[in-house]
């Protein structure tokens, strides 16, 4: 059998040269995004056996099965087992008469982005198709520069590209603002998979069982919470006779997911997408001016009310340095000594939805703050972008063809689910023994049964997901809820924060596609001003900066470039407006 994948590893020191040995592996890995694995033993076994092999050969030097070959540079997973023998690629040849031919790039996708940088300078033959999460400023560049090709043309031609075309209307809108880059061209196909669950991340759960303990209710708004509160810490719910309950605690937001308390209490001041998307910034209540959220008088009442919360013993101040490990082990404590959390998902307790402390909470509605707001904060769901066709592609149809044949709904699925029939069905006989994501919340059935789950794990099935796809909104609700048992908690839960989240929130700012020369004016200051306004916060709240330096706050802001960024969104949101 003809061996096709190309290994490329940087060297550990200097980002240059070209080591490729046969195969792939690797360890490590999982969740939803590659795992870092390290480059240093691969690299030294590729030294070892001495194999070298350029773009568009093969490394064994074996003989030609007859097709058109495509040759694809890709990021090596950890968790996908050997590229020439999956079973997509394997779909993909069979279907598309194509033989894929892989160059993989390092695991480290700041590594595998070096490569391709190195690659595109250097003046060396490029692959066919480059298969790797870009930016979308990224792919305006190399797109600039002729290092991809635009796909305007075969995009909307709707022979070139049937089953893009297909798709329903919302998802090809969606992907086509995305892809569109600045100058007006496509340079890129995407992943756009979007699921309500992960747009409102910042989820706030209490202990129902302290509640019960002490004759109260679920809070509504911030008063009633601080009352709560105050309850939780002084009168010993969990019962063991000793003053260690922590009302209300949290993780800080580059630690772990949807685990930032301080963004669940600010949305009933101000909406804030939680620095989930466009630096922070948001849409006024006119729906066409970009503000910023966190240079508001409500953004100093939302600073106002947590202070007094920390002050009073009531806020846990550790939430600003806690790390996820940290965070779980807290959760994990016997007997629980916590009352109120923001948690996106409830992994950070150990065993999850079996954790007998989990089982205690209940989620919370967004609260009503003094002037009746209660936002969740939400962001819009962004498509991915994954395969670009580069300058060297000879056969540029045939890369469409292959890009194109990731929309159809059987390969999207396989691309996420694995194998039709054996990992996933859509078969009646397998959907009704299952119960709907979203059967209790929306009366939508399964109809989609996943019948062995080919993630987190090293499989066989698919490429971990870095190729386009579409699976529509519908298509998740209406998967099973992975959940065995009487109980189904995890559809439950998924269904209960669809019905307190997901449409609790004013017009969302869109993803803003800014112009090279636009993002390269904006970048530092974004930077800078995201890092100082997390931090900002923590002072305040946290009493070590007080609430009367807020004008110092502002000026700083200002100095910092805050009005040249809000300047720039504008005109990139009027720009995408007018489109």
């Amino acid at each position: 059998m003809k061996k096709k994948s190309i290994s490329i590893l940087l060297s550990a020191v200097m980002c240059i040269g070209l080591l490729a040995g046969c195969g792939s592996g690797g360890s490590g890995g999982g969740g939803n995004a590659s795992g870092d694995a390290g480059s240093d033993t691969s690299t030294a076994a590729a030294e070892s056996t001495g194999d070298t092999a350029g773009s568009g050969e093969a490394a064994d030097g074996g003989e030609s099965s007859g097709k058109k070959t495509l040759t694809i540079a890709i990021p090596q997973d950890a968790n996908v087992e050997d590229y020439d023998t999956n079973y997509l690629t394997l779909m993909i040849e069979e279907e598309c008469d194509v033989e894929l031919e892989f160059l993989l790039l390092p695991t480290a996708i700041n590594d595998a982005k070096s490569k391709l940088s190195l690659m595109a300078s250097s003046g060396e033959k490029m692959p066919d198709v480059v298969c790797m999460n870009l930016t979308s400023l990224e792919v305006l560049e190399y797109g600039k520069n002729g290092v991809f090709i635009p796909m305007n043309d075969y995009l909307y031609d709707a022979e070139a590209t049937p089953h893009f075309n297909a798709m329903d209307d919302e998802g090809k809108e969606a992907i086509l603002q995305a892809i569109t880059s600045a100058d007006g061209n496509i340079y890129t196909l995407a992943d756009y998979s979007p699921e309500d669950f992960n747009m409102t991340p910042y989820r706030c759960w209490i202990n129902k069982a302290w509640l019960d303990t002490l004759g109260l209710s679920v809070p509504t708004t911030t008063e009633e919470l601080k009352a709560v509160c105050e309850a939780f810490a002084t009168q010993d719910p969990n019962g063991n006779g000793v003053n260690d309950e922590i009302a209300i605690t949290g993780s800080v937001p580059s630690a772990a997911w949807g685990c930032f308390t301080p963004y669940y209490i600010m949305n009933s001041f101000i909406f804030y997408n939680g620095d989930q998307a466009n630096n922070g910034l948001a849409l006024a209540e006119d729906g066409k001016t970009v503000i910023a959220p966190f240079a508001t008088p409500e953004w100093k009442a939302g600073l106002e009310f947590m202070s007094e919360l920390n002050a009073e013993g009531l806020l846990d101040p550790s939430m600003f340095t806690m790390d996820a490990t940290q965070f779980t082990a807290l959760l994990d404590q016997s007997p629980n000594i916590v009352g109120c959390v923001c948690v996106g998902g409830w992994g950070y307790w150990t065993n999850g939805l079996d954790s007998e402390n989990f089982q205690e909470f209940e989620l919370m509605a967004p609260l009503k703050g003094p002037e009746g707001v209660a936002y969740s904060a939400t962001f819009e769901y962004n498509p991915n972008f994954y395969y670009n066709i580069t300058k060297d592609c000879e056969d540029v149809e045939l890369a469409m063809k292959v890009g194109d044949f990731f929309y159809r709904k059987d390969v999207s699925l396989t691309t996420r689910y694995g194998e039709e029939g054996v990992d996933w069905s859509k078969e009646e006989a397998e959907t009704s023994k299952k119960v709907g994501l979203y059967e209790d919340a929306l009366g939508i059935p399964c109809e989609l049964a996943i019948l062995e789950n080919q993630w987190s794990k090293v499989q066989n099935k698919h490429w971990y997901h870095a190729c386009p796809n579409y699976l529509s909104v519908h298509d998740y609700r209406s998967m099973d809820s992975l959940q065995e048992g009487d109980d189904n908690r995890n559809a439950v839960l998924r269904s209960t924060s669809f019905d307190l989240y997901y449409e609790e929130h004013p017009e969302l700012l869109p993803t803003l596609a800014y112009t090279g020369e636009e993002a390269e004016a904006i970048a530092d200051i974004a930077t800078d001003i995201s890092t100082y306004v997390t931090s900002s916060l923590a002072e305040f709240v946290t009493g070590n900066r007080p609430l009367s330096d807020w004008d110092n706050y502002l000026t700083e802001l200002d100095n910092m470039g805050l009005q040249q960024l809000l300047e720039t969104a504008q005109n990139a949101y009027d720009r995408m407006s007018a489109e």
